[in-house]
């Protein structure tokens, strides 16, 4: 299983497996992040689904997280990154992740698929 993610925007779209992404979760938390939640829009109504676990960064269920809890994921893997040294693919997919998540020095948020 894997992941699939569209920045908000421009749609552009990243996807990494269920470990590597349990990976970025764990490695931004280990460095401080502290996720501020999830939104879900529901799809009749178009509002906010006030059901929804914000908690949730796990499903991929449509999902969105906001650009200000993007920024602070990348601040707390940027610092991963610089203090645990990671190799080989860890550090392919933190790169890529933080690459991803800017576009044009903004941090637009994405949605989970």
């Amino acid at each position: 299983m894997g992941y699939n993610f569209s920045r908000m925007d421009d749609g552009e779209e990243w996807t990494c497996n269920t470990s590597m992404w349990n990976f970025l979760l764990d490695s931004a938390r280990a460095k401080g992040w502290q996720p501020t939640g999830t939104y879900k829009i529901d799809e009749e109504s178009g509002d906010e689904d006030p059901t929804w676990d914000s908690k949730d960064y796990h499903t991929n269920s449509g999902q969105g997280v906001v650009g200000s809890d993007v920024e602070s994921m990348v601040s707390a893997l940027k610092l991963f990154d610089e203090q645990e040294c990671p190799k080989g693919v860890e550090k392919e997919i933190i790169s890529g992740f933080i690459r991803w998540t800017v576009l044009d020095g903004e941090f637009p948020g994405f949605e989970i698929y």
